[in-house]
């Protein structure tokens, strides 16, 4: 019995019932270990269920009762420094929020060592669903899965983070189909590069991993994922994975056929567009494929989108240009118009005056034509009126009379004349007056 007890003392594995973080987490079984860390699934103090990652490289490390330690003095320093880059990248990873990346609830150090709590996603893994039923993932669902792994993707390079482990086996497939990027290998890239022990475990997986993930210090980016998902989803469609990179890049090497097929042409069901955009997602060499997850997606995105509410007018510089012209010319019409009339206002104002009507000083002045015709008026302003004598007969009925004179030639006199006689030399006698005087007479 004391033998049973000390060999479950020192197991490796959690047992069920453990509690970690002071009770906030209970273990209720264990779901696999790999080089670097354990996995388990738990239930937190609000009753969920999650999952539960510690990290333990079980090259360096070994458990006594709870607490992990160093396996020797000369590990110490190693497992101190792979524990610190677990919490770096965990709590890198709690940074990033999509809902095709698994979540983080929690990072935290317990039993000398450090934890993660993630999101418990219940469905089966892309791996399994290959294996048990293959054409169980539509043309159109593998399509739409591909655009949302890019977005995701894209979200965790933003992030200035890399996943560097995507393979059938770390997609998820949730209840309703979606796909959940899940066990991100980049700590584990980082693990094996700061220790000597860790470095001689393999962080690669043949036909997945791009030829720069196995050479030492090959440079790695965005590219190296984007090579990954296009070695995930050659197997979702030609039902096995590529050929390895490494092997691709030494046929090259000799001047060899890649062993690579292109997918363009051959399956049916897809646009050659999007076979051949996963052709160049696993282009041996990283400059050959896309550099980023949008560039990938703008490459396949040829469905029609949905109608979307109409955007606001942009503002044509075009269009503003020709109404400012049109604008600055009737301006410029205006103030010309503005200033004719003025100039107009002002020639008037300075133009000689026409003489004013005149009005006849007498009464009797209207009886004569030649006051009531304008064209006479106007050939009179004309013209200077010319002054005459009046002739002795017009004076001649109105001079004074010699009474003596008046008296002696009596019977000579001619009968006196009537009264309208008198009254029409009378008018005469005033008109002649007036043609003479005529310029003293008008006010």
């Amino acid at each position: 019995m004391n033998k049973v007890a000390a060999i479950e003392e020192f197991t490796d594995e959690l047992k069920p019932g453990t509690k970690l973080l002071r009770g906030q987490y209970t273990i209720e079984r264990f779901l696999n270990a790999g080089g670097f860390g354990q996995t388990y699934l738990a239930r937190d103090s609000l009753d969920r269920t999650v999952v539960i990652k510690e990290c333990f490289p079980g090259t360096l490390c070994s458990r006594s009762n709870l607490v992990v330690r160093a396996r020797s003095r000369s590990h110490s320093e190693e497992f101190k420094l792979i524990v610190r880059l677990f919490m770096q990248e965990a709590r890198r990873l709690a940074r990033v929020r999509h809902p095709n990346i698994v979540g983080v609830h929690q990072v935290f150090e317990d039993n000398d060592t450090a934890y993660m709590a993630l999101d418990y996603i219940e469905g089966d893994d892309l791996l399994a669903v290959l294996e048990t039923n293959p054409q169980a993932l539509s043309a159109e669902q593998i399509r739409e899965m591909l655009r949302k792994l890019l977005h995701a993707i894209g979200c965790v390079h933003e992030n200035s983070l890399l996943h560097r482990d995507i393979s059938p086996d770390n997609i998820l497939l949730d209840k309703l189909g979606n796909p959940i990027l899940i066990d991100f290998g980049a700590a584990r890239e980082r693990a094996s590069r700061a220790s000597r022990v860790l470095s001689a475990l393999q962080v690669v997986k043949d036909g997945y991993s791009p030829q720069e993930f196995y050479l030492a210090g090959g440079n790695q980016g965005p590219y190296s994922d984007i090579y990954a998902l296009g070695a995930t989803f050659y197997h979702l469609l030609v039902g096995q994975a590529p050929p390895n990179s490494q092997l691709r890049l030494a046929a090259l090497a000799s001047k060899n056929a890649d062993p690579y097929q292109p997918l363009a042409g051959r399956i049916p069901g897809y646009l050659d567009s999007f076979l051949a955009a996963i052709d160049k997602a696993m282009a041996v060499f990283p400059q050959d494929r896309f550099q980023s997850a949008q560039e990938w997606l703008d490459r396949i995105e040829e469905k029609p989108r949905p109608a979307a509410e109409p955007a606001p007018a942009r503002p044509d510089p075009r269009i503003e240009l020709s109404i400012s012209k049109f604008v600055e010319e009737t301006n410029r019409a205006v103030l010309e118009a503005m200033e004719r009339e003025a100039l107009k206002e002002k020639e008037a104002r300075n133009a000689p005056q026409p003489a004013p009507k005149k009005e006849p000083f007498f009464d009797w002045q209207l009886e004569d034509d030649w006051l009531c015709d304008e064209d006479a008026e106007a050939e009179g302003r004309a013209q200077e009126p010319e002054e005459h004598d009046a002739t002795t007969e017009e004076f001649a009925a109105f001079a004074p009379v010699d009474e003596g004179a008046a008296t002696e030639n009596e019977d000579r006199r001619d009968p006196v004349p009537p009264a309208d006689t008198v009254a029409g030399a009378r008018s005469g006698f005033f008109a002649a007056i007036g043609r003479i005087l005529g310029w003293r007479l008008w006010r």
